[in-house]
């Protein structure tokens, strides 16, 4: 009797699984339908991404010193066309947290902007790099999940000119 139950649970959990991978091909997207994403365009939950048009805000400003660093465009040096080829959408950079205390939501605070880059598929979002910049210090780090640190990076100094033009 305890042979059967097991067996029917294990059906169940089959079928379970058959059933979401056949959805998930029916909803996936055409390969030629792809472009490469930011936070800008995305639908995502966190009202902390949202930059005006015509209006430079902090995170603007942050985001911009973190995509044009050497690190990250090493990462991202032909990321979409390898993610494409495994199946995947594209990649998107997300700010999770900032110092921004006007944010409804008490989760989305931190001391440092912290961004996540994400391979996106029909089915998942996988972080590959996790990065924070350091308003007090004006450093920019990614963590290094390996020995659980943050680890300095280099970037465009010249940046940091028009990141406290703005918060002054």
């Amino acid at each position: 009797m305890k042979q059967c139950r097991t067996a029917i649970a294990l059906l169940l959990i089959f079928f379970a699984f058959a059933c979401n991978n056949n959805q998930n091909k029916e909803n996936a997207m055409n390969p030629s339908d792809v472009k490469k994403t930011t936070t800008d365009d995305s639908n995502v939950e966190n009202k902390d991404q949202t930059i005006k048009k015509g209006s430079l805000q902090p995170e603007s400003i942050v985001k911009e010193i973190l995509t044009t660093s050497p690190r990250y465009t090493e990462l991202t040096n032909g990321l979409n066309e390898r993610i494409i080829n495994n199946g995947g959408l594209s990649f998107e950079i997300l700010m999770e947290k900032s110092p921004d205390q006007s944010q409804i939501n008490e989760y989305s605070y931190s001391e440092t902007y912290d961004f996540t880059l994400y391979e996106m598929y029909p089915d998942r979002r996988l972080s590959i790099a996790r990065f924070s910049f350091n308003p007090n210090n004006k450093k920019l780090y990614e963590f290094d999940a390996a020995n659980d640190q943050l680890k300095p990076i280099e970037f465009d100094k010249n940046l940091l000119l028009k990141y406290e033009a703005l918060i002054k």
